[in-house]
């Protein structure tokens, strides 16, 4: 019975944190700012990733960003949370999983690459080989382009 109830739990936990999605958001939770100058110009952009897995691999440095032809790797920050053990203050993102959360600011070259594009794939990794490539998804490049507009006073 326990080899069973291992097998299953080792089965569950390993098709959550490779479960398949059609899109980023689809797959975790993403919030994406931008800053403006003075001017109404945008001046930053910035990209947040938490992902829920049960897996404690830790997630690499760098991410990608594919729009459309035009490829940009960054330098990351990240932070990996140990999840809750807490029946009592059960949440279903964090009670037995590690919250991964991953932070980056886009080049300003690439803000122009990100207004055209038809497609945004966003790329990153984790230590154990575990890899997200996913893109967009439509609501999120409407969001992304409208934040990305110029707010000219």
């Amino acid at each position: 019975m326990l080899i069973l109830l291992g097998g299953f739990g080792w089965g569950f936990t390993y098709v959550f944190d490779h479960r398949p999605a059609d899109n980023l958001s689809g797959y975790c939770d993403i919030d994406f700012q931008t800053g403006v100058d003075i001017n109404g110009k945008i001046n930053s952009a910035t990209l947040t990733i938490q992902d829920y897995r049960y897996s404690s691999a830790n997630l690499l440095t760098a991410m990608t960003m594919i729009c459309d032809d035009d490829t940009y790797t960054m330098e990351a920050a990240v932070r990996q949370t140990p999840p809750s053990y807490s029946l009592a203050f059960y949440n279903d993102k964090t009670t037995l999983k590690n919250t991964n959360k991953l932070f980056v600011e886009f080049p300003p070259e690439s803000f122009d690459s990100m207004r055209k594009a038809e497609v945004i794939t966003i790329q990153f990794a984790y230590d154990n080989g575990d890899k997200v490539s996913l893109p967009l998804s439509e609501p999120d490049m409407e969001y992304w382009k409208d934040h990305l507009k110029d707010q000219r006073k």
